[in-house]
């Protein structure tokens, strides 16, 4: 559970820092639904302000992302909405786990 953070600074009480939460998709967006689910779930929770989400996907799904290349894909709808949330949000979008000391939170998406 998340800890309240709607005290201001104003008040007295110092802003908690973000809750980093790393999620990892190794689901294919060619044989299963979860990789859409997964971009749908990162965008939702970069929106919250009091957390800082770190998406990881396979270096080909990201080029194929990055191209606009992904229309053969199941629930491409879904895909293209979440990922123009993912950079609409600055949601970094990496191809490789960074180094995990400084996660609060994994969640991962297999296929």
């Amino acid at each position: 559970m998340l800890e309240d953070y709607s005290q201001r600074e104003e008040e007295g009480v110092p802003r908690k820092e973000k809750k980093r939460v790393l999620i990892v998709v190794k689901a294919d967006p060619e044989k299963s639904h979860r990789f859409a689910e997964a971009l749908r779930v990162a965008a939702g929770l970069s929106m919250h302000p009091f957390l800082s989400v770190i998406l990881v996907l396979k270096d080909d799904v990201l080029k194929k992302l990055n191209s606009g290349d992904f229309s053969v894909w199941m629930d491409s709808e879904i895909i293209e909405s979440a990922w123009a949330e993912l950079k609409e949000n600055e949601c970094p979008i990496l191809s490789q786990i960074p180094p995990k000391e400084n996660i609060d939170c994994l969640i991962q998406f297999d296929g």
